[in-house]
């Protein structure tokens, strides 16, 4: 577990800015911490690697030069050896965290509150839904917290190019759920256990593109100029104005786009047009992990954006999938023990239930059995 101060130092060191006293400390800590390090290297290469061509060899790139740009600085003998004894440790972690980005694991998202990561490393909680104020400031842009509604306001006149965009993330736990405001007036509804990371302003011109992982609804700010791409662990969603919801979990079998208003294009990550589809309103793109294939196919949105207005809307769906998506909503496990009861299909529509009466609800049309201790849920078929 790392803490605030090593959260920093590791920012730092990533955007090659890390004292030599700074690199002493993390080269002992990473030596001891290399799982905790592969993750800050994965969401290093997410917040700014997007978009770009080859991208592990940009990842390999950057954070190689990160280490030898910590060594060109060492400006006393003992120090520019001591930094030499651990090249070892900081090359060998960054393959590592290189193979991990690779290999994508199912990310956990930890926090009970829902939280914002500045780029700096440093961390801070929104508290809760009644909390409004100022969460942070620059003379660049403000960011303000009214209850789950968090809004980032441009204050410079212009972001040219030449300045370096600056990113956030948000992260939403199991049982949660946020809105966010970008700079450009384009929202964002962040379902439970989900994560977006974003510029804080984006350029004046130029491409427009935020990292979401999890689940999120859109309203994208119309902009002829700048085009908005959502990217997601495979697939980019391009538009210019429009109205769109992704879902984008690790653990389910797919990842799924769905087009409420406007017209959108979704396509493999940095594909060029090969391959990518073009989405009508109430259309979904899905693309299948074990098939590698995207389909497409005409559907009723509501079941899939009812979530944005608190409800749980299931249509004739197995109780598999509405496990899975009640455990988000409510932050619990469910196990379920017999094959035949998550296979078994239901609709329902629910906003203010509990998950016990939800339970029981379906026990009405299928009997089976189920204990609650803590957050655990247990179903087994009915005897």
């Amino acid at each position: 577990m790392k803490n605030k101060k090593i959260e920093i130092i590791i920012h730092k060191f990533l955007a090659n800015t890390a004292t030599l006293d700074e690199i002493d400390i993390l080269a002992k800590w990473v030596d001891k911490n290399k799982s905790s390090f592969q993750e800050e290297v994965e969401l290093h290469h997410l917040i700014t690697g997007a978009g770009e061509e080859e991208s592990t060899e940009h990842l390999k790139k950057n954070l190689t030069s990160a280490f030898y740009h910590a060594r060109l600085v060492a400006g006393r003998v003992k120090k520019r050896n001591l930094l030499l004894r651990y090249a070892a440790i900081f090359v060998g972690v960054l393959m590592l965290g290189i193979y991990a980005y690779e290999q994508r694991s199912p990310e956990v998202i930890l926090e009970k509150e829902a939280t914002i990561t500045f780029e700096d490393g440093s961390k801070k909680e929104t508290l809760n839904d009644k909390a409004t104020g100022i969460v942070s400031t620059t003379n660049a842009y403000v960011v303000e917290q009214e209850g789950t509604k968090i809004t980032y306001k441009k204050v410079a006149s212009n972001q040219k190019k030449v300045n370096r965009l600056v990113f956030n993330t948000l992260d939403v736990p199991y049982g949660k759920k946020f809105q966010l405001v970008l700079s450009d007036g384009t929202e964002v509804y962040l379902n439970s256990g989900s994560s977006i990371t974003y510029p804080v302003v984006f350029y004046d011109e130029g491409p427009r593109n935020v990292v979401l992982r999890g689940e999120a609804y859109f309203t994208v700010a119309p902009d002829s100029l700048r085009p908005f791409t959502v990217s997601t662990q495979l697939l980019d969603a391009k538009v210019l104005g429009t109205e769109f919801n992704i879902s984008s979990y690790r653990d389910d079998e797919h990842i799924q786009v769905v087009l409420v208003e406007g017209s959108l294009s979704v396509g493999r990550n940095n594909s060029i047009g090969s391959g990518d589809v073009i989405l009508k309103p109430n259309q979904l793109a899905s693309y299948s992990y074990s098939d590698d294939e995207l389909a497409t196919a005409n559907i009723d949105v509501s079941s899939y954006i009812a979530w944005k207005n608190g409800i749980l809307l299931f249509k004739n769906e197995d109780f598999y999938h509405i496990a899975k998506k009640l455990e988000r909503h409510y932050d619990v496990k469910i196990e379920i023990k017999d094959m035949q009861v998550s296979k078994e299909r239901y609709t329902g529509r629910f906003k203010t239930e509990t998950i016990e009466e939800i339970l029981q609800a379906f026990q009405r049309i299928k009997s089976f059995d189920y204990n609650i201790e803590n957050n655990n849920i247990k179903i087994n078929l009915k005897n």
